[in-house]
């Protein structure tokens, strides 16, 4: 099985990005997120599949390069880009891209259109 979602939120349990690569409900979107931000905050150090957490160093590297050392402020007023660079990482729950020019190079390109 792929990944099913990606969620991103901040220390205090606010869901700042989110993708799903499958239907859930609103109502079951929120209980899932709930669930994982109470699992995470509980969690220990050894608790990580190590493909996860380099699927999320991936994302947060790439997201440093675009926006210079990426804060929750970069993410809430660029959503529309967190979430392009997560479908050029991502699709139908897959990894398809990690090269992190290949992720932001359209990103780059609408950026000197604009």
């Amino acid at each position: 099985m792929g990944i099913r979602f990606v969620v991103m939120v901040n220390k205090q349990g606010q869901t700042r990005l989110a993708q799903y690569y499958e239907y859930l409900t609103l109502d079951q979107r929120r209980a899932l997120e709930g669930e994982i931000v109470r699992k995470c905050l509980a969690r220990t150090e050894n608790q990580n599949e190590l493909a996860i957490l380099e699927f999320i160093h991936l994302l947060v590297e790439t997201m440093d390069r675009h926006f210079g050392n990426v804060c929750e402020l970069d993410i809430m007023f660029h959503l529309e880009k967190a979430h392009f660079m997560l479908e050029e990482m991502v699709m139908n729950g897959h990894l398809v891209e990690t090269s992190k020019s290949n992720i932001l190079a359209p990103i780059q390109l609408m950026d000197r259109a604009s």
